[in-house]
């Protein structure tokens, strides 16, 4: 045989040996994969992330409103906007009826509220506060059934 031809199967037999491997590789460590935890982990229950998706701790005393993303109010070009997530603490577990049917009325005011703030505003732990407390404020102004106790912002992002 030919040098050039022998040179020629060694490099094909290395490539698709390579490749083999790779696909061999890839398919046991994605995510559509299934065959188990090899390290034999358990999945992380709670708050926080995992491959899978999000996990929700459930509170009967929490109500999830929704992600939000508002421009702030702003007096220059640099138009930067802010994203928050908010739960609400409720007085007691017979509001969720009406949170649900407000649900509308209460995203609007929560935006309002975000859209008249300034970066200087909420930039500080006091701004973040005070954004917390005025949506507070917003919010059983529009309810009836109870009152928010409290505002938490799980996810605050400003751009």
């Amino acid at each position: 045989m030919n040098r050039n031809k022998i040179r020629a199967y060694a490099i094909i037999g290395i490539m698709t040996t390579m490749l083999v491997v790779l696909s061999v590789y890839a398919y046991t460590n994605s995510a559509f994969s299934m065959v188990s935890n090899k390290y034999g982990q358990k999945p992380k229950t709670g708050l926080g992330y995992v491959r899978t998706g999000r996990v929700e701790y459930k509170t009967p005393d929490v109500f999830f409103l929704g992600d939000f993303t508002a421009n702030m109010a702003t007096n220059d070009r640099s138009g930067k906007f802010v994203r928050i997530e908010v739960r609400l603490k409720m007085s007691n577990e017979d509001m969720v009826d009406e949170l649900k049917y407000k649900n509308i009325v209460l995203r609007d005011a929560v935006i309002e509220e975000m859209s008249l703030k300034r970066f200087s505003q909420v930039s500080t732990e006091k701004g973040k506060m005070a954004l917390k407390n005025n949506i507070k404020t917003r919010l059983n102004n529009i309810l009836a059934d109870g009152d928010i106790e409290e505002v938490y912002l799980t996810k605050f992002i400003i751009q």
